[in-house]
């Protein structure tokens, strides 16, 4: 649909799986999705910025509010039912498979609904400038950026489109962006290289992970699921929660009602600096 990949960045989506790391917050299909819209309308949020950034938030946010009325929520968990983080969980999503192919099923209606995208204009946000003290703040932008600048490890176009996650994708509430940043930029080391990866290492990689999730001491190397579940751990204990809502108590109605909140939040700032120094520290041990 773009016509160009963008394997780094498809690496980086590796811990979103399973609503980030498998656990249970906004469905990979959904997160995915929203951030292929941004690729769409890539060359416009680099060429007109904010109010292009902004229109794209608002194709997102109806992506969304489609998937959740179409498939029951955005949220994995509240989609399928299944904690990752327990065996009887685990089994319950590969048996007898109806989990499964519901997951395959969405991501089949996600795509078909996406493709139509194509042909939609961005839409006019109206931006007020009072919203903004100085440039917008983006939770995991702030993050990506704040991980390259101290491990080096980093890529350009999913720094510029991370803008996606503000709000809990979309506005939507979900997966607090900071957190998502956090993951994102380990994932930017850990990741599977999906394109260039054998569909049996694909599965071992996956078995290796999902067995991680449910050991107290993850077996072999670092990879995405064993240390993604520390961070999330960690996260949630100094944040009370993963989700935006849950953080902020608050569903935004949109760009300037978010920018209102994190230009001033000193919580958000906390829980971004937070989460920078958690993947850094990850990152700087392993390179």
């Amino acid at each position: 649909m773009i016509g160009k990949r963008e394997d780094r960045a498809l690496k980086a989506f590796t811990g979103l799986e399973g609503g980030l790391v498998a656990c249970g917050s906004t469905c990979g299909v959904v997160t995915g999705g929203a951030f292929g819209l941004a690729l769409l309308h890539d060359i416009a949020v680099k060429e007109k910025g904010v109010t292009a950034e902004a229109g794209v938030m608002s194709l997102a946010g109806e992506y969304i509010r489609w998937f959740a009325d179409r498939f029951g929520s955005p949220s994995c968990r509240g989609r399928s039912g299944v904690d990752f983080y327990t065996a009887a969980g685990q089994l319950r999503f590969f048996v007898p498979g109806d989990s499964l192919g519901k997951c395959l099923w969405h991501i089949r209606g996600a795509i078909r609904h996406l493709h139509a995208f194509q042909k939609k204009p961005l839409p006019e946000v109206d931006v007020q400038p009072q919203a903004l003290q100085g440039k917008p703040v983006h939770c995991a932008q702030e993050v990506l950026r704040g991980i390259r600048e101290r491990t080096g490890i980093g890529d350009p176009v999913l720094e510029r489109l991370s803008f996606i996650f503000d709000g809990g994708v979309g506005f939507q509430g979900g997966v607090c962006g900071a957190l998502a940043g956090a993951v994102l930029g380990v994932n930017l080391l850990l990741g599977m290289d999906i394109r260039n990866t054998s569909y049996l290492q694909t599965i071992k990689s996956f078995g290796v992970g999902h067995l991680n999730l449910l050991l107290d001491r993850p077996i072999g190397e670092p990879e995405p699921f064993g240390v993604g579940k520390n961070i999330v751990q960690r996260f949630r204990a100094k944040a009370g929660s993963i989700d935006c809502s849950g953080i902020t108590g608050e569903y935004f109605a949109g760009w300037n009602e978010f920018q209102k909140h994190i230009s001033s939040s000193e919580q958000c700032a906390g829980l971004i600096e937070f989460a920078t120094e958690e993947a850094s520290g990850v990152i700087q041990r392993l390179i």
